[in-house]
């Protein structure tokens, strides 16, 4: 079902760029080498699309929420997909992590043999001691939105 714009102006407070998915060694280290920088983190979509996203407002995003130069707005703009959008995503398919230790957690949890290669080659000595003890949400259960975000997307991907 199309989802309409909320025009709550999220979109125009960061700049987002397609990442690969981290299917390997390099392309998992490049992530946790974007992560360690301030004012980053990986979006996932509902459709399994990665980007990294720098927090930063765009200039022409006026204090309404709407945008300035409208009508003569970039072709990045006019490509906006409300319907993945994080405001949108109303079950909860996406997924934002803010954090190394967060991108090891799903990385412990979703692609085993790529976390071994990680934790054996690219870890720092202050993140080996967090990749060898799964974080408080995981010792949980991960009941919260996160495992109900990879249960939604296994589901997903069955279906295709």
């Amino acid at each position: 079902r199309d989802r309409e714009c909320t025009e709550c102006g999220k979109c125009c407070t960061y700049v987002g760029v397609e990442i690969d998915a981290p299917d390997g060694a390099k392309d998992a280290s490049d992530i946790l080498w974007y992560l360690y920088h301030p004012n980053v983190y990986i979006y996932v979509d509902g459709n399994d699309d990665w980007s990294l996203h720098f927090e930063s407002r765009c200039d022409n995003l006026g204090d309404d929420l709407l945008c300035r130069i409208y009508e003569q707005r970039p072709h990045i703009c006019r490509g906006f997909d409300s319907t993945t959008c994080e405001v949108n995503d109303h079950e909860h398919t996406a997924l934002t992590i803010r954090t190394p230790a967060e991108f090891l957690d799903w990385l412990r949890e979703n692609r085993k043999k790529v976390y071994k290669k990680v934790q054996k080659r690219f870890l720092p000595p202050g993140l080996q001691a967090t990749a060898d003890e799964p974080s408080r949400e995981r010792q949980k259960g991960k009941k919260g939105k996160k495992g109900k975000k990879e249960k939604a997307r296994k589901r997903r991907a069955r279906v295709k």
